[in-house]
């Protein structure tokens, strides 16, 4: 069986860490040919050089997707489509996994003209417009990674084409929490001897890293403990400016660590005293299960896919979306480190390894490529 996984590869993400996962038990089970294609030399293509992972090129000048106007997506999807439709043919492609609303556009039409199986994998909420009723035709399957993304597909796509799999993650991969704060420290120069709350993630609005900054700030203000926050992420240089304008405002700026992208973002969560995920709208929240796998204590939104990863008070803790009280509390309730708090991680760490295994993952996974090569 060859099954090609597309990316754009202009960006590294929480979908491209669960495909490596997935790759990587591809390989170890022989059975599956997995190949690559990335569209853009970037981000991806050097984490891919660096990992030994081989992978073709394939340049198109516009990807559907790119602009929301249907007649662009449309255009889009004509231009790509013979160059798309060759590579499938010529490679005697089987399945092909897309993982991006850019890729699942751009190639699932060519795929099913083609001949072979489109397995579309939704790892964001899908818009409620009436408009994405006609991706039932465009996919043999449909992937998602959470409840809460399960329910906004469309609601014409039958219960057949659809399934619920959690990502995978390498539950083996941790580290020792003393080692990792002080390659934290040396590699950020942050302060030694300081509660480190850490954020994780894509800078972007609706990740509510604003609300994030006005929070630690007033905790910060009322609080005995020498507090320090680290933001670790990338997005648009206008909102980073944004968000360094209201540390400068708010007068915590030697207390606030913007580090920018990393490339160990499980040895970074290792070394948080308090991993903080501000959104109420995630569609899954990868860092939380990466944070339960450490054993670093969690605080989240509730809302979304937080509210399905974590059991308030039993693998982590929940606030109230935008209630700046209830997250002080909580922040306080978090740092006490007495047995409920200890027994909470421990707890975690258990969760993650029964229900987010690389193993259980692609067994999933294969499971479906399995059945569509069957119907």
């Amino acid at each position: 069986m060859r099954v090609l996984f597309p990316f754009v590869g202009d960006s590294i993400g929480g979908s491209h860490r669960s495909i490596l996962e997935l790759y990587t038990a591809l390989k170890a089970d022989g059975a599956i040919t997995p190949i690559f294609v990335l569209h853009e030399i970037g981000p991806l293509s050097e984490l891919f050089d660096s990992l030994n992972i081989k992978y073709k090129c394939i340049y198109v000048e516009h990807l559907a997707g790119d602009s929301p106007s249907l007649l662009k997506i449309t255009f889009s999807i004509v231009v790509n489509f013979i160059k798309l439709s060759q590579f499938i043919r010529k490679n005697r492609i089987d399945i092909v996994h897309g993982n991006d609303l850019r890729i699942n556009l751009t190639w699932s039409l060519p795929t099913r003209l083609s001949g072979s199986i489109y397995l579309w994998h939704q790892r964001s909420l899908m818009s409620p417009s009436v408009l994405w009723k006609i991706s039932t035709v465009l996919a043999n399957h449909f992937v998602t990674t959470s409840e809460y993304v399960h329910r906004s597909l469309p609601s014409n796509i039958p219960k057949s084409k659809k399934t619920l799999v959690l990502n995978p993650f390498n539950t083996e991969d941790s580290y020792e929490r003393a080692k990792s704060r002080k390659w934290l420290n040396e590699l950020y120069n942050i302060p030694k001897n300081t509660v480190l709350f850490g954020y994780i993630g894509r800078l972007v609005d609706w990740k509510n890293v604003d609300f994030l900054i006005e929070c630690f700030a007033k905790y910060k203000n009322k609080s005995s403990l020498n507090l320090h926050l680290i933001i670790v992420g990338t997005g648009k240089s206008e909102y980073i400016s944004t968000l360094e304008k209201l540390v400068h405002k708010l007068a915590i700026k030697n207390a606030v660590t913007f580090a920018g992208f990393n490339s160990e973002p499980s040895r970074v969560i290792s070394a948080f005293d308090l991993m903080i995920a501000p959104s109420n709208q995630e569609p899954f929240g990868r860092t939380l299960v990466e944070a339960m796998i450490q054993k670093t204590p969690i605080l989240a939104a509730k809302g979304g896919g937080h509210s399905e990863i974590i059991d308030n008070g039993v693998t982590g803790r929940l606030y109230n979306h935008h209630d700046t009280d209830d997250f002080i509390d909580q922040c306080s309730i978090c740092l006490k480190n007495n047995r409920s708090e200890i027994e909470i991680v421990n707890q975690a760490k258990t969760i993650a390894f029964s229900q987010y295994s690389s193993h259980r993952h692609a067994k999933n996974i294969i499971q479906i490529y399995q059945k569509l090569l069957t119907i």
